[in-house]
């Protein structure tokens, strides 16, 4: 039998390269090397899968050879009860490959599929190809995007001198019935905390933030110093010429956009948010990815500003911080996507399978620390300003009463009305009623300040592809 026509087409249609390398038929790990006992193949690095069952279906797990399944483990992780599935529940679906032979491709089989995250950190991951004596060679990239829709983890496998059979397998999960071992959210936390190359405050974003601590300074500073930015420069007229603003005239420099329309307040804050998040990249698709959290922040920092234009004059807070502290709130998910992606793409996976559990919940579950406090812990390493601090912290608890409460119930109000438009990370559409009273606002004006920033809604999603470029 040649290689399994399933994972052929798969693979042909996914357009990724492979080669097909041979093996000894039955070839076990080498002891310590964790070789195959053929040409050096890396056990580390090759993939077998594992079929599981529940009530809810039948579950790839992916781990490398080198490797025993904790089914028990694997359960606390998704909150299943899986055991492992008899050959008659998937002998059909692998009808074109060697019996027993089983290609850990998941997807070109149509599984669901959760995989040892070890396997990312692989040069070349190798597969079964469905014949015996054979693995597919590929690159550890494509094998990663090949599995785009998989959950990814790294405590349900451990080390093993060889592969566990499925009564194995069993056993184990009985044994390890009542978990004995820490989770992996506390080592997630440690690892979180422990890290030393915080990524610096970008330089524009340094010299902003110091202009804005002299009394001296004014609005043609502010001008020069946008300007050496081209493209930061080619944002703010944007904005300026946004019809969100009103603004009838042509904008040719940003010391006009200063002046006649934005101001020097709402310039400085829009050039520090932009200036202090562009060198983060991140996947650009996805509910997490860069094109959604641009968007979103766009519309909530627009939505915050515009709210401020509600509140009486004595207690408003500054329009232009708070449109800061919107851009910005979500920021966290951008330290993590950059500075941690393996654990970023397995809450990215987790929020496209479950988008109606709060994200707050799949972060402490899967990574045991949210992207609230990372935001906040690189924002005061960066010394922001306190306001956009304590929005990091707070901007998911309608019930915070601390300094800057304002910014904080501004940035919530804002993205529960986005939520309506399915858009952003809020827990709810319902606006708090204390948070109303406390802001003093009432839904006709709240409602009214909504369907003007929709109204400009391809000029903000204009502006928010440019933030992503």
């Amino acid at each position: 039998m040649s290689t399994s026509i399933t994972v052929r087409r798969y693979l042909d249609t996914q357009d990724v390269p492979y080669s097909v390398v041979s093996y000894p038929a039955g070839a076990a790990i080498r002891d310590s090397k964790n070789e195959l006992e053929t040409d050096g193949i890396p056990g580390a690095a090759v993939a077998r899968a594992i079929i599981l069952k529940d009530v809810s279906g039948l579950v790839m797990a992916v781990i490398p050879v080198t490797h025993r399944l904790n089914l028990d483990a694997l359960n606390r992780q998704l909150h299943r009860r899986l055991k492992p599935a008899d050959d008659i529940d998937y002998r059909s679906i692998f009808s074109d490959c060697a019996p027993g032979v089983l290609p850990a491709l998941g997807e070109a089989y149509g599984f669901e599929t959760v995989i040892d995250d070890s396997l990312l950190d692989q040069d070349y991951v190798y597969i079964a190809s469905g014949n015996n004596g054979e693995l597919i060679r590929m690159t550890g990239q494509d094998f990663q995007t090949l599995h785009s829709h998989a959950w990814y983890g790294n405590v349900f496998s451990q080390i093993a001198e060889r592969a566990e059979t499925p009564q194995e397998i069993q056993a184990e999960a009985e044994k390890n019935r009542q978990p004995n071992n820490i989770a992996s959210t506390t080592t997630m936390r440690q690892r979180i905390e422990r890290i030393t190359n915080l990524p610096p405050m970008p330089t524009l974003a340094q010299r902003i933030i110091q202009l804005n601590a002299n009394p001296y300074a004014h609005a043609d500073d502010l001008a020069k110093l946008v300007e050496k930015d081209p493209s930061l420069a080619a944002q703010i007229i944007r904005y300026a010429q946004s019809p969100f603003y009103g603004y009838q005239g042509k904008i040719a420099s940003i010391r006009q956009a200063i002046s006649r329309v934005l101001g020097y307040d709402m310039v400085m804050n829009i050039a520090l948010g932009v200036a202090a998040a562009r060198p983060f990249k991140i996947q650009p698709s996805g509910p997490l990815g860069l094109q959604a959290f641009w968007r979103h922040a766009t519309y909530s920092a627009t939505l915050a500003q515009s709210l401020c234009g509600l509140l009486p004059r004595a207690e408003r807070p500054r329009p232009g911080t708070a449109y800061l502290a919107g851009l910005l709130h979500n920021f966290g998910f951008l330290l993590l996507g950059h500075s941690f992606p393996k654990e970023f793409a397995l809450l990215h996976n987790a929020v496209m399978r479950e988008p109606q559990t709060p994200i707050i919940d799949l972060e402490q579950r899967l990574l045991g620390i949210t992207h609230t406090e990372i935001g906040a812990w690189l924002m005061e390493t960066w010394n922001m300003p306190p306001e956009v601090i304590a929005v990091q912290k707070e901007h998911h608890n309608p019930d915070y009463e601390g300094p800057y409460s304002s910014y904080v119930q501004l940035v919530i109000l804002a993205d529960r009305l986005l939520k309506t438009h399915d858009m952003g990370d809020a827990a709810s559409e319902d606006l708090p009623a204390t948070i109303m009273a406390t802001l003093n606002l009432n839904d006709e004006d709240i409602n009214r300040v909504l369907e003007r920033t929709f109204d400009n809604h391809e000029d903000l999603d204009s502006i928010a592809r440019q933030l992503v470029a």
